[in-house]
This record gives structure tokens, C-alpha cells and sequence, in this order.
């Protein structure tokens, strides 16, 4: 699966916070490919981080966010998610060097 890069910002808030829902639900493991730092935090329970060409693993870090019982907006604004985009915004900052 790819991420939603291609949709416009409303659409694409909706469609992550259905996939974060039926993959809460479902209990499925669902791979997702993206580039969006914030996409990868709020749809992510693990997030890995590659780097440039060769592909190695630059960081493999469990996202310990509640996966049900809030809301989107709380989550996003959350101090926790805040420091979780930043680890691993600096991370592909530093894997892309």
C-alpha cells in the first residue's frame, strides 16, 4: 500500500484515520509505505526508517500511542506525537545525508 500523498488534505485525514480504525479493529498486520513523517506517526504502531541507496535500517522504533479510546485530533496534538515526529523527522533528515 502506498501513502496518500495525492489527496487533498481533508480526504486524505479521512482515509487515515479509516485505515487506523480497521487496522486497530481487525488486529492485521497492514505494511504502509509513505514519505509523510506525520502519516508514518499517526498510522504506524512500528515505523522504520531507511536509508539512501544501499537500504539499510536507519531506526526501527515501536509507536507506543493509543491505538483506540481518542481522538484524532487529540492524538496529533499530544506531546507524545509530537516527540515521535521529531525522532523520526531527524532520522530520515539524517538517512538521506
Amino acid at each position: 500500500m502506498a501513502g496518500f500523498a495525492a489527496l487533498d488534505a481533508l480526504t486524505r485525514e479521512r482515509l487515515q484515520e479509516d485505515l487506523r480504525r480497521v487496522s486497530a479493529g481487525s488486529g492485521r498486520t497492514c505494511v504502509f509505505v509513505t514519505h509523510s513523517v506525520d502519516e508514518a506517526v499517526f498510522l504506524g504502531s512500528r515505523v522504520i526508517v531507511l536509508t539512501r541507496r544501499p537500504g539499510r535500517v536507519a531506526l526501527d522504533l515501536d509507536v507506543d500511542l493509543p491505538r483506540t479510546g481518542v481522538e484524532p485530533d487529540e492524538l496529533r496534538g499530544s506531546p507524545e506525537y509530537a516527540a515521535l515526529r521529531a525522532t523520526i523527522g531527524h532520522a530520515v533528515r539524517a538517512a538521506a545525508a
